[in-house]
C-alpha cells in the first residue's frame, strides 16, 4: 500500500462522523517471555515513507514505559533497511536487547445503512415506505490493521505479536499513537517486557 493511498484513506477517514478507537483483537506471547526483562528496545516501523516511519517510530517509543525505547530511525541512520544483516548488526552494536516492530496490515472500509429504530408501527411504516425508494443514510468507517512483533535480538525469536484495529482515525499521528498505546498497553498486561 502506498504512502499517498494511507494519506488519503486517513484524510477520508478525517471527515467520517464517530470517534476513532484502537483496539487490540489478537495477541499472543511466548511460554518464556512473561517477565522478560529489555532494558533497550528499538522500534521500528515499516514504511516507505521515511516521515511517516520516524513519526510512527518516535510516538511508539514514547508510549512504550520500563524499558528504554528508542526510535529505530535515531540508530540506523543511512543503513539500508533492506540488509537485514546490517539492520541487525547495527541493533546489536548498540546494545539493543529487543526490536518492537510495527507494520501497516491492510485497511478496510464498512459501510452500513444507519437507519433510525422506532418505537411505533406508524413511525416504521412512515420511514419503510420511502425507504424503498431512497437508501437513508449511509455511515463508512474505515478501519486500519496494524501487526506490531516483538523480536529478542540475542537469540532472534519471537517474544510477543499483537493485531490491532483502528477505527475511523482522524490523522497519521494520532492513529500511530493510539496504536501504539494499545500496544503498550497490551505488552503490560501480558507482562512482557514493559
Amino acid at each position: 500500500m502506498t504512502t499517498k493511498l494511507i494519506s488519503v484513506v486517513l484524510g477520508l477517514a478525517a471527515l467520517a462522523a464517530g470517534c476513532a478507537s484502537t483496539q487490540m483483537t489478537d495477541t499472543w506471547t511466548a511460554p518464556q517471555a512473561k517477565g522478560a526483562e529489555f532494558s533497550k528496545v528499538a522500534v521500528m516501523a515499516m514504511a516507505k515513507d521515511p516521515g511517516l516511519r520516524r513519526m510512527a517510530e518516535t510516538s511508539a517509543a514514547q508510549n512504550l514505559v520500563g524499558a528504554q525505547a528508542v526510535p529505530a530511525y535515531q540508530v540506523l541512520g543511512d543503513t539500508d533497511l533492506k540488509d537485514k544483516d546490517a539492520v541487525e548488526a547495527k541493533l546489536k552494536s548498540q546494545g539493543f536487547q529487543a526490536v518492537l516492530v510495527m507494520r501497516l496490515a491492510g485497511v478496510d472500509e464498512r459501510v452500513d445503512l444507519a437507519a433510525p429504530a422506532f418505537a411505533t408501527f406508524g413511525g416504521y411504516y412512515g420511514m419503510a415506505g420511502p425507504a424503498l425508494y431512497d437508501p437513508g443514510f449511509v455511515q463508512t468507517d474505515t478501519i486500519v490493521h496494524v501487526i506490531s512483533t516483538l523480536y529478542s535480538l540475542q537469540d532472534e525469536k519471537l517474544i510477543w505479536s499483537g493485531t490491532s484495529q483502528s477505527f475511523d482515525p482522524a490523522s497519521a499521528q494520532s492513529f500511530m499513537n493510539d496504536v501504539s498505546k494499545a500496544v503498550a498497553k497490551s505488552l503490560q498486561k501480558d507482562r512482557v517486557v514493559l
